[in-house]
């Protein structure tokens, strides 16, 4: 059946989503331990020294050169570099720097020693791709960051329509070049071919820059662009799952539709259904499925098989810090938080798991450290809703009412549509003490009813 990109949305705003909040819900094991990484508990720690290397071998992938001579192609050259980064993201013997921290890069002359040294990697990959109507050009080099010395350099071409093997072999070459004795079997077993529609792909891929602007603007052409897609192959859940999430999170930005939430559930649900072995489709679901239906234990086994499948994404690090932290375990979600930003960290929005340390924080009433984190946050990411939330609690339960009552002004100024109503309606909090405390605390600031 195919089904146009606004009946999509009625059709399944109609529906009854069928979930109850689970505010009793006591979950097992409320702080089960993850793997063990340092956490920085200073919020005002310096970022400027760089990482270590990692013990693994370590490589970041930057944006490949629109060789097309076509600017509107940029969105197809970054579309495909990003699924090389989740591709080698899936070998487990490897630690790539996410895609967010790479693309800082993007149209700078830069010297890839000075890369490496930045993002705390080995090996750097740089390339260019060349489209051509339906034929394809990919080339691509990989530099050791530390002597400078070029370690492979090879061409892949081909039609469109044979896109996703292209992406393969490139992923297979660079894992070869880098460490021989892993097995292959790791990143063929990584494979995935989201969609047999090469034109609900492109629209898919013409959705992902949009998304990363965190604009309303950006948010309204995702919802559009993910319906096209939907509306050409309505079994594509990677657009699905996209989609899902861009109607959850549009709700905590105040860029909502009235059925958003209902709607984004029923799509998440969707694709835990229909999507089981890919990791970027689940940890959307999964977020989804914490904020928007409340079933947590849902959502954090969701995101740990994310994990599981892909333990290198930082977004999938970031999911899961907001998927713990909703679920009332803090601790566990700031650990997540700090492993995505070493993934990515030069990140642009690095604000949406800074934001989520200081709400953390929040819910272990340690005020002063979430005010700094949130603060940090804010500086990072301005137009990020939550981040202008945990500064006003913090400050609240600081006794600082007249700075919080000026920070409550700046939330309205950026989001003048947010109210307490809106709020208690949306609370995606396990811990509904906390969630009484949040709202009761944004009212003293000053948020009107």
């Amino acid at each position: 059946m195919v089904v146009s990109g606004t009946a999509y949305d009625h059709l399944q705003g109609k529906l009854d989503c069928g979930f109850t909040p689970l505010g009793n819900l006591r979950l097992k094991n409320i702080e089960r331990p993850v793997r063990a990484y340092r956490v920085e508990t200073d919020a005002s720690a310096s970022v400027a020294a760089p990482p270590p290397l990692p013990e693994k071998p370590s490589i970041a992938v930057l944006p490949f050169t629109n060789m097309s001579g076509d600017p509107d192609q940029e969105y197809f050259a970054d579309g495909l570099v990003e699924d090389i980064i989740t591709g080698l993201s899936r070998v487990n013997s490897f630690f790539v720097i996410a895609r967010n921290s790479s693309f800082t890069y993007k149209g700078r002359a830069v010297d890839l020693r000075q890369v490496g040294r930045e993002l705390g990697v080995h090996y750097v990959l740089e390339g260019s791709i060349r489209r051509a109507g339906s034929r394809v050009r990919i080339s691509g080099q990989l530099v050791d960051a530390i002597s400078g010395h070029h370690v492979w350099t090879d061409r892949f071409e081909g039609d469109v329509s044979d896109i996703f093997d292209l992406q393969d072999k490139v992923t297979e070459s660079v894992v070869g070049a880098v460490e021989p004795s892993i097995r292959l079997e790791e990143i063929k077993q990584a494979r995935m071919k989201p969609t047999n529609y090469i034109s609900a792909y492109d629209l898919y891929l013409r959705a992902l820059p949009r998304f990363y602007r965190m604009t309303r603007e950006g948010f309204a052409d995702v919802r559009r662009l993910t319906n096209e897609a939907l509306s050409i192959d309505p079994g594509f859940t990677l657009a699905k799952a996209l989609g899902a999430y861009i109607r959850s999170l549009s709700v905590s930005q105040c860029w909502h539709e009235p059925d958003d939430m209902r709607v984004a559930a029923r799509m998440a649900r969707e694709v835990l259904a229909e999507a089981r072995d890919d990791p970027t489709s689940l940890r959307f679901a999964a977020q989804v499925i914490a904020y928007s239906a409340k079933e947590y234990e849902m959502a954090l086994g969701t995101i740990e098989r994310s994990l599981l499948l892909n333990p290198n994404s930082a977004q999938g690090h970031t999911g899961s810090g907001w998927v713990n932290a909703h679920s009332s375990r803090p601790l566990v979600a700031i650990e997540h938080f700090h492993r995505a930003m070493r993934l990515s960290p030069v990140d642009p929005e690095k604000g949406i798991a800074l934001s989520g340390i200081g709400m953390s924080y929040l819910m272990l009433e340690r005020y002063e450290e979430a005010l700094a984190w949130g603060e940090r946050a804010l500086h990072e990411m301005p137009n990020y809703g939550s981040s202008h939330r945990v500064v006003i609690m913090a400050l609240v339960k600081l006794n600082r009412l007249d700075e919080a009552q000026a920070a409550a002004r700046r939330l309205m100024e950026a989001f003048p549509t947010f109210t307490l109503t809106l709020q208690r309606q949306i609370n995606p909090w396990l811990d509904k003490v906390f969630a009484e405390r949040y709202v009761e605390a944004l009212g003293i600031a000053g948020v009107p009813e």
